[in-house]
């Protein structure tokens, strides 16, 4: 595919920025330039997104802040096709989670209904960039020499799950290729990890979704087997159940791996991302550990991406310490859109957040008013 002179410049502004401010903070002016120009490209040439910014009145020459950039709600992925260039010519596409009714009948009813319900990449430049600083700074902790084993499908195991794209990539540049992934045609071979377990040699790092990593803690409490991991051997645990019909809190989730596993609870690290963002969040658990810092921790997202806590009830950001929905900007989203607005609620934490969970109906209809005007018109 051949890149035009523009995105092949944004791309290596964004990419600059990304290695400026790898392993620190941006300052505000910093971020606001390159936002404003990410999103006047966007604007230009996502025509869905466009026409929604166009609702909401806001322009490239009206903003005033980077604050003031339209967010598309995360169900827009799943309803519309947003990205910056011909998606024919993606070369990566990862889809989003399931539709609800309403959106299936209007996504049926669409020509280009193949296309939607996902996040199309014209490069994984970007993307790939992206991950490796918060990974190393977050989780790994200056250590090296683990042994990766991923509780995770492959990446050729589902194609177009981003977070098995992103294990992948963890498993290239920082396992060197020799992680070994434990989920294949769907099914969790935990008799090959726990064997894999006992027999570890040097410290191991464990990485899962919190489902799986459920399902092999009641594995071994089931069997009565407890492992002593060696020392300094870690975790990083993502995502949800996602109405799997199991659920336990964070805390008991992590106290179990203590018991089972051996893994101390400052060693278990919680990752956040969404399939329609290319950047991701970690909770400051193991880092406030590694630089003797004693707080309550938070979620971090790394200098190229900022978050905002708005009132439902205002649609404006939330006052400090106050309960709201999560907004992301994301500078490496180039190729889709630049502001986010999710479905999960959270708190102003920090230089981050606290994640609290899912936002219920009433709640997201307070940040999608013109949005859901926006659908109406577009189906």
């Amino acid at each position: 595919m051949t890149v035009d002179p523009e995105t092949k410049s944004l791309d290596l502004q964004i990419l600059a920025f990304i290695k400026k401010y790898s392993t620190g903070s941006s300052d505000t002016k910093s971020f606001e330039a390159l936002a404003f120009k990410t999103f006047n490209y966007q604007f230009r040439r996502n025509q869905n997104y466009k026409k929604f910014c166009l609702l909401e009145g806001k322009r490239p020459e009206t903003l005033k802040s980077w604050k003031d950039i339209p967010a598309m709600p995360a169900a827009g992925f799943k309803e519309l096709v947003l990205s910056t260039f011909p998606v024919k010519s993606a070369v990566k596409v990862f889809k989003t989670s399931g539709t609800s009714g309403r959106e299936a009948s209007a996504i049926k009813a669409s020509a280009d209904a193949p296309l939607r319900g996902a996040h199309f990449f014209d490069s994984l430049k970007l993307y790939e960039t992206a991950i490796l600083p918060p990974f190393k700074k977050y989780l790994l902790a200056g250590e090296k020499d683990f042994l990766f084993c991923f509780l995770i499908s492959s990446p050729k195991g589902s194609p177009h799950s981003s977070l098995s794209y992103m294990m992948g990539v963890v498993n290239r540049v920082f396992a060197k290729g020799k992680g070994k992934f434990y989920i294949k045609k769907d099914r969790m071979m935990f008799g090959s990890l726990t064997h894999d377990l006992k027999s570890a040699a040097k410290k191991v790092f464990i990485l899962s979704t919190a489902f799986s990593l459920q399902s092999f803690l009641d594995y071994l409490k089931n069997r009565k087997i407890s492992l002593k991991l060696p020392k300094d051997s870690r975790l990083m645990e993502t995502g949800g159940f996602k109405g799997k019909g199991k659920e336990i809190s964070k805390s008991k989730l992590y106290d179990e791996c203590e018991k089972r596993l051996g893994v101390n609870k400052a060693y278990c690290v919680s990752e956040y991302g969404m399939t329609e963002l290319s950047s991701q969040f970690y909770d400051t658990t193991l880092r406030d550990k590694t630089l003797g810092v004693k707080r309550k921790p938070f979620m971090e997202g790394p200098a190229w991406v900022r978050t905002l806590v708005i009132d439902p009830r205002t649609g404006r950001e939330a006052k400090k310490g106050y309960v709201g929905i999560l907004r992301h900007f994301d500078l490496a989203n180039r190729g889709a859109v630049l502001a986010i607005q999710t479905e999960d609620l959270g708190r102003q934490a920090g230089d981050g957040f606290e994640l609290l969970g899912r936002a219920t109906g009433s709640e997201l209809r307070g940040c999608s008013l013109s949005y859901e005007k926006f659908l109406a018109a577009t189906f």
